[in-house]
């Protein structure tokens, strides 16, 4: 398709991105959004085949769906980011009693998904910002092997992040 095609068929599509936009409730990063609808339009045009449709459903559904994947994809990295960031906070050192019990009851939702010794870890570093040779010595057990339970419990949260997303 020629860029001239494109500007005639951005044109003609433009009140179409935009009434997606508004559909989806896209109030934020408006530009951003229409340039994913005018990739969307472009991508359309490419794969449109005339024998199975109007070309204005077929660009519709891909317009609007460009912009639920991307809107998914940004809710779900805030959602980790947020964790994230909990977590990190869990580290504060002005920790209010309540605050302690809410980071307390965060971890203890994540304890189904982790070992014992994970659970440990975890625990001992967002609630009692213990080094890993700390909890090792408690333990009685070497760094490494705190390091691997971190190591581990890391990789398991993130799997579970992942997994929550594409529910």
């Amino acid at each position: 398709m020629l860029d001239k095609d494109f500007e005639e068929l951005e044109k003609k599509f433009k009140p179409m991105i935009f009434h997606v936009m508004k559909r989806l409730n896209i109030y934020q990063n408006k530009d951003e959004f229409y340039q994913i609808g005018c990739i969307a339009l472009w991508e359309a045009a490419l794969r449109f085949d005339k024998n199975k449709g109007k070309f204005s459903s077929f660009a519709y559904s891909y317009i609007a769906g460009r912009m639920k994947t991307e809107l998914t994809k940004q809710g779900l990295q805030k959602k980790y980011h947020d964790l994230v960031r909990e977590i990190a906070d869990c580290r504060e050192d002005y920790l209010e009693d309540f605050s302690f019990l809410y980071t307390h009851s965060i971890i203890e939702s994540l304890s189904p998904l982790l070992t014992y010794n994970q659970l440990k870890w975890l625990k001992g570093y967002c609630l009692y910002e213990k080094a890993p040779t700390e909890i090792a010595k408690e333990e009685s057990t070497s760094v490494v092997a705190v390091k691997a339970w971190r190591r581990d419990a890391l990789k398991k949260l993130r799997s579970h992040q992942i997994k929550e997303r594409l529910k």
